[in-house]
């Protein structure tokens, strides 16, 4: 090749070195510029990038039955996320624009369809305030979205920076109501409720800690094993900017899932004691609509289990799942106090305070025979005479129905239920010792915390003597603060009026609505301590026959006849059996029964009440005809018919069904109480809860085949 050919080649050569030049040139000038000219400006910055450790929630652990039967688990679910790093990728103040349209596109999913655009905006606004303490993590905006709604956003993706549709692990309960009360639900931790959460012993051991933002449960299982159930927590690094900017993220720790939580109670036994409680219910409110409510507990005599536990009206947890609705709300928790006992929300068999009736006559019947007051062969005419002379019998309470019984003994005045016979027997023994029965009653577990695994349970009132007194004298100073203070207001306000009148008449009428005010004040204190503090007579009758004072919850009742037909070995009531390793189901951990404590009534005693129990079913009893039609069954029970109010009152005529039971008669297994408001007669409403229970229990059948 010549110099003339070769001449282009070597021109592009040196065009190209003088490119490669040019641009060494410009990166050594960069690099200067960044590492000495602005070196420290940006040395600062990254000195100014800041590592977050964000928590990365587990899947919360399932809950079954007894037998395996799935009852809670979580299910993958499509919710609307805003992520607050990502959203603030939006320029200046246009991420509020993005929540405008995003408020847009979400209303017609909505749980409030009143809702307007601008008050969804704000309300998303308000929920990213309210996670500004930990602005790392996505905040869950709607939960429960349509396929519809997961396209419009995903066609809208680029106006809606920061805003995803994810599945994430979402709690479900399949069985829907079935002991929805007892299992919970889960929602975010409140502020008052960190220090409580704080305070679980498993955790304290663990060294783990609540905080803002953790899902826990609020009620029932879900709470009293949150720690188990909701796993371990994993870890993600992420690295932020000064601008609150993500730079990087690293996951450090996977998330463990939570323990399976297996129950001691069967699925199968508890849908036969709601359905039949469900009929019971309808039944009663063809005649009174005001009927809606009821409780029945079975459990294991000889372990303290709880095998079944039934409060209506029903819960559905799924109902409390994301945004709830106010009319959900108002379902649930009703703001109005006079719908207050409608509350769904209520477990009536751990927290409701009924009056026992006649079923706590069981506990009159050992009292008076343990110290010797009776005995099981000692007849009472059955007269209200038989109380004593007409003071007396002024304070007592006649038989019910009108019924006359004739001459009864312990056996037949606890199958005929005889109020006389009782009473008789709850005065001897409150003049003997006043505080026996209310002694015996707490150690069979009436009028005191049972220490169920649940949270929530009631203590009841176990009335005595003392109790009354210390009752009413704090009820007396309350009445007494109360009416003087109001007295000196009153005085007060009308000094300046009385000074100021313009003329005698106007003086007088003013005199007139001051001393109206003053006596409406006396009569209210008057009414408020009407009630005297000593024990009178009245209260050992109304005592002895279940009403008076006395309130106890199912789960008591229950438990009080698994004591006293399992030898007087009064359990701690329990739900959870064990807790499973979710991956290989091997057990974790497993609860044992525990005795709280022996009762101090002798065996010989506990059998002669078991044996009048065994009356009320069979021969006269006032639940003979219950089980008649089922050969199988052998036991025992008591009905009653509790009366809500006192006598000459509006509820004075009203009843609650009140019943308990226990099966088979030799080796008790199983005991039940159940309540059902306004129902009357205690063996045709509870009764028939009980029976279908134990029919379900034993597989027993009836004459009928069913």
């Amino acid at each position: 090749m010549d110099d003339r050919e070769r001449k282009p080649f070597t021109y592009r050569i040196w065009g190209l070195s003088a490119v490669v030049v040019l641009i060494f040139l410009i990166l050594s000038f960069n690099l200067w510029r960044l590492q000495i000219a602005q070196g420290s400006y940006y040395s600062a910055m990254a000195k100014g990038n800041v590592m977050k450790l964000v928590k990365v929630p587990p899947t919360r652990g399932d809950i079954v039955d007894r037998n395996g039967k799935l009852l809670v688990t979580s299910i993958p679910e499509f919710v609307v996320h805003l992520n607050w790093m990502d959203l603030q990728q939006a320029k200046g103040s246009e991420w509020k624009e993005v929540v405008q349209r995003l408020a847009f596109y979400i209303q017609p999913e909505w749980p409030n369809a009143n809702q307007t655009v601008e008050s969804i905006a704000e309300d998303i606004f308000a929920n990213i305030q309210n996670h500004q303490w930990e602005r790392y993590r996505p905040v869950i905006i709607l939960d429960e979205i349509s396929p519809e709604l997961q396209a419009v956003i995903a066609e809208h993706q680029e106006e809606l920076p920061g805003v995803s549709v994810d599945a994430i692990p979402v709690r479900s309960y399949p069985e829907k109501t079935l002991i929805g009360q007892l299992l919970g639900y889960v929602r975010e931790i409140s502020d008052t409720e960190i220090t409580q959460f704080n305070k679980n012993t498993d955790a304290q051991e663990a060294g783990f800690e609540y905080a803002q933002g953790d899902m826990v449960g609020k009620m029932g299982v879900e709470k009293s094993y949150d720690f188990w159930l909701r796993g371990k927590e994993g870890v993600q690094q992420v690295e932020v900017d000064n601008n609150a900017r993500p730079v990087s993220k690293q996951l450090i720790q996977a998330a463990e899932a939570g323990k399976t939580v297996q129950l001691t109670l069967d699925a199968d036994l508890q849908k036969t004691v709601d359905d039949t409680l469900d009929q019971v219910i309808l039944d009663i409110q063809k005649q009174n609509p005001a009927a809606h409510a009821g409780a029945a507990v079975v459990m294991d005599v000889n372990t303290g289990k709880i095998l079944a536990m039934t409060s209506r009206p029903a819960m559905d947890p799924n109902d409390l799942i994301g945004i709830i609705s106010e009319q959900m709300a108002d379902k649930y928790w009703p703001q109005d106090p006079k719908r207050a006992s409608e509350a769904a929300s209520l477990n009536r068999a751990l927290t409701g305070l009924y009056p026992p009736g006649s079923t706590f006559k069981m506990i009159t019947a050992m009292s008076a025979l343990q110290l010797k007051q009776t005995t099981p062969y000692e007849q009472i005419d059955d007269r209200l005479s038989s109380l004593g002379g007409l003071g007396a019998q002024q304070q007592g309470i006649e038989e019910w129905g009108g019924n006359y019984f004739g001459l009864v003994n312990l056996y037949r005045a606890m199958a005929k239920s005889s109020n006389i016979y009782f009473e008789i027997m709850g005065r001897r023994v409150f003049d003997s010792n006043p505080e026996t029965i209310g002694q015996i009653a707490r150690e069979f577990g009436l009028g005191i915390e049972s220490g169920i695994d649940l949270p929530g349970e009631s203590k009841g009132i176990s009335p005595s003597a003392e109790w009354k007194k210390s009752y009413f004298t704090n009820i007396y100073d309350n009445a007494r603060e109360s009416r003087d203070s109001s007295l000196a207001k009153i005085e007060s306000d009308y000094a300046p009026k009385l000074e100021q009148a313009s003329d005698e008449t106007a003086r007088v009428q003013i005199q007139k609505e001051k001393d109206a005010e003053i006596k409406r004040v006396n009569d209210l204190y008057k009414a408020r301590t009407s009630e005297p503090l000593e024990w009178r007579p009245y209260d050992s009758y109304n005592n002895s026959i279940g009403q008076g004072y006395n309130a106890y919850t199912p789960l008591q009742l229950a438990n009080y006849v698994a004591t006293i037909v399992n030898g007087g070995k009064h359990y701690r009531p329990f739900v959870v059996e064990k807790l499973l390793d979710p991956l290989t189901g091997e057990t974790v951990q497993q609860y044992e029964p525990k005795v709280l404590n022996t009762v101090s009534v002798s065996p010989e005693v506990l059998d002669q009440v078991k044996q009048a129990m065994r009356a009320v079913t069979t021969g006269e009893g006032t639940a003979n005809w219950l089980f008649a039609d089922v050969p199988e069954f052998t036991g025992g029970g008591k009905t009653g018919t509790a009366q809500i109010g006192s006598k000459d009152t509006i509820s004075g005529e009203i009843y609650n069904g009140v019943f308990v039971a226990f099966a088979p008669y030799d080796n008790p297994q199983v005991a039940f109480a159940g309540v059902v408001e306004f129902g009357g007669h205690g063996g045709e409403t509870a009764g028939l809860v009980a029976k279908a229970a134990f029919m379900k229990y034993f597989g027993w059948k009836n004459t009928n085949g069913g």
